[in-house]
């Protein structure tokens, strides 16, 4: 998740599903590829973040399908 984040330069949310051996935990990623936050294994209860839309520049995802981002166009 967090190299995904890094190498895309996007926000990356993960949420984990009830089972008893979770392979993810809910958390937020910033386009820096740190983890903002997250909700420990096993806690139920709400992840609610504020993001900095201006960091996520999707830089990487305009490049090879600028067809899908032409509002996100930096010129």
């Amino acid at each position: 998740m967090m190299l995904l984040s890094l190498e895309n330069i996007i926000y990356f949310a993960s949420v984990n599903y009830t089972l008893r051996f979770q392979e993810s935990a809910t958390s937020l990623i910033t386009p820096s590829g740190q983890c903002q936050a997250y909700l420990p294994y096993g806690e139920e209860g709400v992840l609610a973040q504020a993001i900095k839309e201006e960091e996520a520049t999707g830089l990487l995802a305009l490049r090879y399908a600028p067809e899908r981002y032409q509002e996100f166009r930096i010129e």
